[in-house]
């Protein structure tokens, strides 16, 4: 990771899931414990190992994250030294996310990252450095993170530049950050990572609605319009239909058309009554066609919802970077589940 953008990689909260509460010490943890607190040596790291892949992340991360990383890199260079077996190297990188979560340290993540760059085999190293990536860029996406959540996508590729996953991931957090925060540099990069992906596969309907939100919110409404009529023959999911009747609805508005928008987000609210977003573009297009009537029924309704989670277009925006909790833990579980030695 370039040291510019390791700057912004500080996680602000829990990355994992399950609960943060310090885990009650039982058995050897507390040896591990006492060790690694008086000096880390090549033992106690590997103590706090063990003490990780019997269930004592969070334990043994905080412990780690009370060292200085200037007395922890050597320990681990020498760990990597001693060719452990990748999934020993994929546990001890997800323990140094645990305490790099403690310690708000961005030195811990690039330890991780040396850790999981050290598998031997060149596809399980790109397994689980995709899968970390994807896991720590959702956890800043899903926090509302624009610069640490950029940087980690940015160092992913890095990794893996030519990943198609993460590059719609990528793109999908740059269209929500630009969005969010209009900032059009995050809609240009987010614009040119979906033409390439286009170019692959052109009859990709999700990607084809991101792309037309990004031009539509880069203030490319006719061009955007043009790309949610190409989708009228390609099968979307139930949320990418929501969000294209969304776009369209928006793009109508803007240009005027209020017949257009009103149909566009009467159909969304169908899909989606709870969606505050797409009741308040209906209540709009109402009132500028001049239909009080209409758009205070409509409002009545926002007014009377009930209190949800995430509001539908928060989970369209979001979409699987909501999983990066499980995503952690199915790691966690993997490198538990495997014998001592790190083999499968």
């Amino acid at each position: 990771m370039r040291r510019t953008r390791a700057r912004g990689l500080t996680i602000a909260i829990a990355l994992v899931a399950g609960t943060t509460a310090l885990a009650p010490l039982r058995g050897s943890a507390e040896v591990a414990v006492a060790r690694a607190q008086e000096r880390l040596d090549p033992a106690a790291y590997r103590d706090l190992l063990t003490e990780a892949r019997g269930g004592l992340f969070i334990t043994s991360g905080r412990v780690l994250a009370g060292l200085p990383p200037a007395t922890v890199e050597p320990v681990v260079a020498d760990f990597i030294a001693s060719a452990p077996e990748a999934l020993e190297l994929a546990a001890a990188a997800l323990l140094h996310t645990e305490a790099a979560n403690h310690a708000a340290s961005d030195a811990h993540l690039e330890l991780a990252r040396t850790l999981l760059r050290a598998m031997p085999d060149p596809d399980q190293r790109a397994d689980w450095t995709r899968r970390w990536w994807l896991a720590l860029g959702y956890s800043y996406q899903v926090q509302l993170l624009p610069g640490p959540g950029v940087a980690a996508f940015e160092a992913a590729l890095d990794d893996l530049p030519d990943d198609r996953e993460l590059r719609i991931a990528f793109a999908r957090a740059l269209w929500m950050f630009g969005r969010q925060r209009e900032e059009p540099s995050y809609l240009t990069r987010a614009g040119q990572l979906l033409a390439g992906l286009l170019e692959e596969t052109p009859a990709d309907g999700a990607l084809r609605v991101q792309f037309a939100g990004v031009l539509l919110d880069s203030g490319r409404t006719g061009d955007a319009l043009a790309e949610l009529d190409r989708l009228e023959d390609i099968r979307l999911s139930g949320t990418g239909r929501f969000a294209a009747l969304m776009l369209r609805g928006e793009a109508t508005l803007s240009t005027g058309d209020f017949a257009a928008a009103e149909a566009a987000f009467a159909q969304a609210v169908r899909r989606a009554r709870r969606s505050p977003s797409a009741v308040a573009g209906l209540i709009a297009a109402r009132r500028s066609l001049g239909d009080a009537e209409g758009a205070a029924e409509a409002a009545a309704s926002l007014l009377s919802r009930r209190p949800v989670g995430w509001e539908p277009e928060w989970r369209y925006w979001l979409g699987p970077a909501l999983d990066y909790a499980e995503m952690f833990q199915a790691m966690k579980d993997e490198v538990r589940a495997a014998p001592e030695g790190g083999r499968p």
